[in-house]
C-alpha cells in the first residue's frame, strides 16, 4: 500500500476510524483509502476531499469503461442480501474530472483540530517489499550422489529401450524386442532430458527479511544534539526453497510534522526529513542477532509551530516505499 498523505491520517483521527488499504493515482493528485465502511477521496493538489459511502476502493483508472476520459476512481460496493438471492458486489465508477463544486468538501484545518497522534508502525517481523533475488541451489555431496544415482538409473532405461530396438533388427521372433524397447527409450529418454534440465536449472528465493525486531531510541531528543537510534533483530527461519538474509543497509530518517502556513493564508499538513543517516548491518552481536546502530542528529527548524517528530526505517533498495518501522519521538526541552 503507498504512504498516504498527512491530511488522510488527520481526517481518519476527526472521523473515529482508522485508514484501511489506499491506492493512489498514477499522476499522484489522488488518493483513496478505505475508511468506516466507506471511501475517503483527497485531491492533494487542491486539498479538498470526498466522501462515498457504502463502497470499498479498488483502483484508479485513466478513464470509465463508458469511455469518459480523465482519472477515475473503481470502488466496490456490497448489495443487501435478500430472502430469495445472495449479497453480490457492484463494481463502480467515479470520475474526479469535472466535477460541481458540491462534490468536494474542505479538509478539517488543523490549526483547530490539531495535529492528529503518531500512528506508530513497530512490527515484530519485516519482509522486503523490493523485488526478490533468487540464486542456483547449493547441493551437498550426498544430494550430488543421489542425482547421479538417479541419472545413472533413467539413462540406463533409456540405453535398454534403444538396444531393444536395435535386436528386433535382427528379424524373425526379435521384431517382438520392438514392442517393450520403444515405449520404454521413448519414456526414459524424455524423463532423462527432463530431469537434467530442471535438476539443474533449480533456483530459490532469496528472501530479505527480519525477525524479532527491537527499536531503542531513547527517552527523548534535543534539536541539535545527536540521537543514538540502535535496531536489533534477528534473520527469521527459511522457508521451503528459499534462504533468509538480513539487509546490508538499512536508511533511518528523522521525520517532522508540522502545520506549515503559506503566503496567500492557506495552510498544509507536511512531512519533512530533519536528518538522515545509513546503518549498516553488523553480525557480531550475540545469539545470532545483528545490529543496525548509527546517530541522527535534527537540523533547527525555521519555525516553533506544534510539531510531530518521528524515527523511520527504509529499506535501502526501495527508498521512495513506505516506511517499515515509525516511532514516535519525545522532544526534550532545549538546554
Amino acid at each position: 500500500m503507498p504512504r498516504l498523505h498527512p491530511s488522510v491520517a488527520l481526517i481518519a483521527h476527526l472521523s473515529g476510524h482508522a485508514p484501511g488499504y489506499g491506492c493512489t493515482s498514477p499522476e499522484r493528485r489522488y488518493q483513496a483509502v478505505a475508511l468506516g465502511g466507506d471511501t475517503l477521496i483527497v485531491d492533494v493538489r487542491e486539498r479538498r476531499m470526498h466522501r462515498a459511502p457504502g463502497v470499498y476502493p479498488r483502483g484508479f483508472e485513466e478513464a470509465t469503461p463508458d469511455g469518459v476520459k480523465g482519472i477515475a476512481l473503481r470502488v466496490e460496493g456490497e448489495e443487501t442480501a435478500t430472502a430469495y438471492l445472495p449479497a453480490w458486489t457492484d463494481l463502480q465508477w467515479i470520475s474526479l474530472e469535472r466535477r460541481a463544486e458540491d462534490f468536494w468538501a474542505p479538509w478539517p484545518d488543523p490549526r483547530t483540530a490539531g495535529l492528529p497522534p503518531i500512528d506508530e508502525t513497530l512490527p515484530a517481523e519485516w519482509t522486503s517489499e523490493a523485488p526478490q533475488a533468487t540464486e542456483r541451489l547449493r547441493r551437498s555431496v550426498g544430494d550430488w550422489v543421489a542425482w547421479f544415482i538417479a541419472l545413472a538409473v533413467l539413462a540406463f532405461f533409456a540405453v535398454f529401450g534403444f538396444n531393444a530396438m536395435t535386436w528386433a533388427l535382427a528379424g524373425g521372433w526379435q521384431w517382438l524386442w520392438m514392442g517393450v524397447g520403444l515405449p520404454v527409450f521413448a519414456m526414459f529418454s524424455v524423463l532423462t532430458v527432463v530431469f537434467v534440465v530442471t535438476t539443474l536449472r533449480v533456483r530459490r528465493r532469496v528472501r530479505v527479511a527480519l525477525g524479532g525486531m527491537s527499536l531503542e531510541r531513547g527517552e527523548g531528543f534535543r534539536v541539535g544534539e545527536p540521537l543514538d537510534v540502535r535496531l536489533l533483530a534477528q534473520v527469521p527461519g527459511a522457508q521451503g526453497g528459499e534462504r533468509t538474509v538480513a539487509p546490508e543497509r538499512i536508511a533511518m530518517r528523522l521525520m517532522r510534522r508540522s502545520v506549515r502556513h503559506e503566503a496567500d493564508g492557506r495552510w498544509s499538513v507536511v512531512d519533512e526529513c530533519r536528518g538522515e543517516a545509513i546503518a549498516v548491518r553488523d553480525d557480531t552481536t550475540r545469539a545470532g542477532r545483528v545490529l543496525y546502530a548509527c546517530e541522527l542528529c535534527a537540523r533547527p527548524t525555521p519555525d516553533d509551530a506544534p510539531s510531530q517528530w518521528t524515527v523511520e526505517l527504509h529499506e535501502t533498495v526501495a527508498p521512495s516505499s513506505a516506511p517499515f518501522i515509525v516511532a514516535g519521538l519525545r522532544r526534550l526541552v532545549a538546554r
